[in-house]
């Protein structure tokens, strides 16, 4: 769940956590992945393994899609969505 920031893991400013910190973590704790490659992996796998739209996959993945005016006026964030789908994505790395 996250926070009043709207983070799952806020950093200490209430912000997003960088890159960089949790490229540290990742290497401090002997996970042998990188940031991007966990969410190429993620965009794969939804392309793959899921019947989620396109629009939700990048949205998971904190993507703007379509043309300016389209972002302008669409204001749904497909949080539901996301939320169904980022449950799957959890269930199917964790075997």
């Amino acid at each position: 769940m996250y926070d009043e920031t709207g983070w799952v893991f806020p950093s200490a400013r209430g912000k997003a956590v960088s890159d960089s910190t949790i490229s540290k973590l990742l290497r401090e704790n002997g996970i042998g992945c990188v940031p991007h490659g966990m969410r190429s992996s993620l965009r794969d796998w939804a392309a793959e393994c899921s019947d989620a739209r396109r629009e939700i996959a990048e949205h998971c993945l904190a993507h703007g899609e379509g043309s300016a005016s389209e972002l302008a006026c669409r204001r749904t964030d497909y949080f539901e969505r996301r939320r169904a789908l980022m449950q799957q994505w959890a269930e199917y790395i964790s075997g």
